[in-house]
């Protein structure tokens, strides 16, 4: 099986990294400020995503990476390096440690898979032995050695997709960026192709970043996440503590695309009607199997009720993260009693806002 080669030496662990990165684009009617004052980190080995709704930077904040987009203030580290300051021959050099999957393919219809996937070695003036020997074995990985003598035309959206991987990868690259690839994909092929980049960052040791408007996709594959909004990133963090504890509304309506954890509307005003007084809780476990035990202690030790309203169970990173929607009857002291032992299980609890449906006041274990 084909590894990576040549993997580069850094002094550190970070392989990106932009510093008080602000962009404007200017244009006859007005100026559109795409960055502002945006700080990232991403690190070495990392799937890191990128997320926001159409217009929110993310798209020129990718292209600053291979500097395909500038800064007109802040820097760009790759590797350490500033990619703005570099020659346009070290520049080129570093472009073929960074490759590129598309939304749209970008394949040449006349070409076949194989002369696709060689495109870039031959314009490096790679030796014809060398470039198929590449070739070969890129087109083994992505698995699609059947199909190298085929034109686009004649396949699917999923096989286009991996055509353009595997030319992404024949260049031996460090990074990889990925710019909405899954999004003109139906879901089946998109999780075929979300774990084929899984692999590519497990076995090749390759550092990806992907662009998406998908929270799925974030939940999928990456360890790392970014939220962008109007130019700016409001929201990063682990993946695992950004779906169990989102922070701002942005985030919790994205997050909710994957794991619904408001109050079912049918509920809401029975809960509002109950004369005894009460909180609405949500509850976070992680990688636990004591969910029903702690709240089965929880109405035998303490003079309370819990009634389970919404329960979720996902798997992020390999963990399950469940989320549980109580309401808890009993008295102001025999509430806070409970709580505590939450607090002692390691149980993460918020109490919940009916009149917004929305976290209004957090407490974490």
């Amino acid at each position: 099986m084909w590894q990576k080669e040549n993997l580069p030496e850094t002094e550190s662990d970070s392989m990106i990294e932009f510093q008080n990165v602000s962009k404007t684009f200017h244009t006859p009617k007005s100026d559109v400020n795409a960055l502002k004052n945006v700080n990232l980190t991403i690190e070495s080995g990392d799937i890191y995503g990128i997320i926001g709704f159409s217009g929110a930077g993310k798209s020129t904040l990718l292209r600053m990476i291979n500097a395909l987009e500038r800064p007109n203030e802040g820097k760009v580290l790759v590797d350490g390096a500033d990619i703005n300051s570099l020659s346009a021959a070290e520049l080129r050099k570093r472009r073929k440690s960074i490759g590129m999957i598309f939304q749209q393919f970008q394949l040449l219809e006349s070409k076949t898979v194989y002369a696709n996937v060689a495109l870039p070695l031959k314009l490096n003036h790679v030796p014809k032995d060398q470039i198929k020997k590449r070739v070969d074995e890129v087109l083994e990985f992505v698995e699609l050695s059947d199909k190298k003598n085929a034109y686009p035309a004649k396949l699917s959206g999923g096989q286009k997709q991996r055509v353009g991987i595997a030319r992404a990868l024949v260049s031996d690259p460090s990074i990889l960026l990925s710019d909405e690839a899954t999004s003109a994909l139906d879901p089946k092929t998109t999780g075929a192709i979300l774990n084929l980049l899984k692999k590519i960052n497990r076995e090749l040791h390759i550092t990806i970043v992907l662009i998406t408007h998908e929270m799925h996709v974030i939940q999928s594959i990456c360890n790392r996440v970014a939220v962008m909004e109007d130019g700016k990133i409001v929201e990063q963090g682990n993946v695992l503590d950004i779906f169990a504890s989102p922070e701002q509304r942005i985030t919790k309506n994205f997050v909710r695309t994957v794991i619904n954890d408001s109050v079912p509307d049918l509920l809401v005003e029975g809960i509002r009607n109950e004369p005894r007084n009460n909180k609405v809780l949500k509850l976070k476990f992680l990688d636990t199997e004591t969910t029903e035990s702690v709240l089965a202690a929880v109405n035998k030790r303490f003079d309370v009720e819990t009634n389970i309203l919404f329960a979720n169970i996902s798997e992020i990173q390999e963990k399950v993260l469940g989320i549980i929607i109580i309401q808890i009857i009993g008295s102001n002291e025999e509430i806070q009693k409970s709580l505590s032992y939450f607090e002692l299980c390691k149980v993460g609890w918020q109490e919940i806002n009916l009149s917004e449906n929305l976290p209004e006041k957090e407490e974490s274990a």
